[in-house]
């Protein structure tokens, strides 16, 4: 379990509008995600905000380094995951309002006085993961014919994958339509 839980009793002492500033390089997992393989730190700038019933978490110019599958070739690749910006409140009590769901809700722990990231911080990860993982723009990936992979080895199927591609063209009149 990563480490990123923050004692904010000091600031919950100090006036409305008080700071206090964290630079975090943590080695991170959440092992209830087994999807999530990280390399390296998650390093980031971290900025606590007292606010009237809350402490506000606002993470800024975070960055951490994700073990993918290439969609095209299932190849292992290594790409950075970067959250500029993403923000959170922790109540120490239940707000007044009603309008939010409470799964979005986020407490303050009373009796430590400390506040929990690791939720915030493995959702805005996942946030930020590419639709379609691919270890280049110029993957070509593996033939759907014979499996091969195509970066490596130019395969006989080529002329029947392009015969394939041209006779199911199922736009090709919507042109004429218009």
């Amino acid at each position: 379990m990563s480490q990123l839980i923050y004692k904010i009793a000091k600031l919950w002492g100090k006036p409305e509008g008080s700071t206090e500033k964290y630079d975090i390089d943590e080695k991170i997992q959440f092992p209830e995600d087994k999807d999530l393989d990280f390399t390296g730190n998650f390093r980031g700038d971290l900025m606590f905000i007292r606010l009237k019933d809350e402490i506000s978490a606002l993470l800024s110019n975070a960055e951490v380094d994700v073990h993918f599958t290439c969609t095209h070739c299932l190849k292992k690749f290594t790409q950075p995951i970067e959250i500029k910006t993403a923000e959170r409140e922790f109540f120490l009590d239940e707000p007044e309002f009603d309008s939010q769901d409470l799964d979005d809700l986020f407490y303050i722990d009373r009796k430590p006085m400390t506040v929990d990231l690791n939720e915030m911080v493995r959702q805005e990860i996942i946030l930020h993961f590419p639709l379609i993982p691919v270890c280049s723009k110029s993957c070509k990936g593996l033939c759907p014919v014979c499996g091969k992979d195509r970066n490596k080895v130019k395969c006989k199927c080529k002329v029947l994958v392009e015969e394939t591609l041209n006779t199911h063209q199922p736009f090709k009149n919507l042109k004429k339509l218009l």
